[in-house]
């Protein structure tokens, strides 16, 4: 149901998506280095890792929560709250001592972030137009990557400067302040809805309407398909040694600058139109990553590897912004249960991405490391070439329909 009330300003959902990105920052960055330091196996800290990003997979089962119970923007809030917490508490921990219930605090407040995601989706379904939602999407991209980036850069920094208690209070305070900026979102209250049951079966006539459009339709199939995932984003450091890229190198590319860049590209999203067709401009946005790529294919010297990191790092942050753009169109105003929508499209983004790190390490380990980079590129650039083709063919049959009942027939096929 679209909301009839002032809407936020598009640049507020960089912020009320900061809970999470410091969150996913903290998991990815600080918490694998300080493991390690402490003298954790590797295989320990792989187990937790894995288990710790659980609730972005699963996140769709409580979304229905934030759908019919209290107002997103009050989930949005008691998510962050719960991270933050959850984080202050885990923080001291960290080490060999205390490791099941360290991935237990965090796996909970994993809990806690899936709730901001899935509010934060649902607030920019039903409080903005579509053009403001695309200007949202890249915006919030910024928030989240680059408070991730400088969220852990910061914990890392605190760590070694004062007690672990102090650095994960500030982490919470983090966490928890910019998610009550929510509360100033005029929403209505959620009308009644039903339970459980009568729930499924609403989800359910939802699928199919959502099956039943086929701009939706084949707005999904890209979400799930392998373009745009930057799965490589994760392996660029392990190969920088063929190019004659120190550890110093990779520390200030891959982390420091690493956060400013994917940040800086999803604020690229804000530079396209709100009218233009999505589903060519996340397939535009997935060939843009694919030059990154390509760049890094040319030679094996210093040189060419931070710049294309660099080119590889912007285009990811603009692919992932149009993704979020994409992801909230195929959602549509007219769902009933936005967040729960929201989310799950969102899990199932994540298939191709883990399918894709799994394949770029299949290439690198069969043809080394242009195996890895042409296997990273192959589906940017044929999903590309397709859904141009579409277009095209689209564009072609509507010019060769003149009357209208056939132009709109046509229209209606992609």
């Amino acid at each position: 149901m679209k909301y009839s009330g002032r809407s936020p300003a598009p640049w507020m959902f960089s912020l009320l998506i900061l809970p999470l990105g410091i969150s996913v920052g903290f998991k990815f960055t600080p918490l694998p280095f300080l493991l390690a330091q402490a003298g954790v196996p590797f295989y320990r800290i792989a187990t937790i890792a894995s288990i710790v990003h659980l609730p972005a997979v699963f996140g769709f089962l409580w979304a229905p929560l934030v759908d019919t119970r209290l107002r997103r923007r009050t989930w949005l809030v008691l998510g962050a709250l719960g991270t933050s917490l959850g984080l202050w508490i885990a923080f001291p921990l960290i080490g060999a001592m205390h490791l099941n219930l360290l991935t237990a605090l965090i796996l909970a407040a994993g809990v806690g972030d899936s709730l901001v995601s899935a509010s934060c989706g649902g607030l920019m379904v039903t409080t903005l137009s579509k053009a403001a939602q695309a200007k949202a999407s890249a915006w919030q991209q910024a928030g989240q990557l680059g408070g991730g980036a400088l969220g852990g850069a910061l914990a890392l920094w605190l760590v070694s400067r004062v007690r672990p208690v102090t650095t994960g209070m500030v982490l919470a305070i983090l966490v928890a302040l910019p998610a009550l900026m929510a509360l100033t979102v005029a929403e209505p209250a959620p009308a009644p809805a039903p339970w459980f049951r009568d729930r499924l079966a609403r989800i359910a006539g939802e699928i199919r309407a959502l099956i039943r459009s086929p701009r939706r339709r084949w707005g999904a199939v890209l979400l799930i398909s392998p373009a745009g995932t930057g799965a490589a984003l994760g392996l660029l450091p392990a190969i920088a040694s063929h190019y004659g890229v120190g550890a110093t190198g990779v520390m200030w590319m891959n982390g420091a600058a690493g956060g400013v860049l994917l940040a800086l590209g999803a604020l690229g999203g804000t530079l396209i139109p709100g009218d233009w067709d999505r589903r060519l401009t996340y397939a535009g946005a997935a060939f843009t990553n694919a030059l990154g790529t390509l760049v890094l294919i040319t030679a094996n010297r210093p040189s060419i590897y931070f710049a294309g990191t660099v080119l590889y790092l912007l285009t990811n942050g603009f692919v992932w912004a149009r993704f979020v753009a994409l992801l909230v169109e195929v959602v549509g105003a007219e769902t009933r249960d936005p967040s729960t929508f929201y989310s799950a499209l969102n899990a199932a983004g994540m298939i191709p991405l883990l399918f894709m790190i799994w394949l770029d390490g299949f290439g690198y380990n069969k043809f080394g490391t242009h195996g890895l980079l042409w296997t990273d590129a192959a589906p940017n650039l044929l999903i590309f070439a397709i859904v141009v083709t579409l277009f095209v063919i689209r564009g072609m049959r509507l010019r060769s329909s003149p009357a209208p009942h056939a132009t709109e027939a046509n229209a209606s096929r992609f």
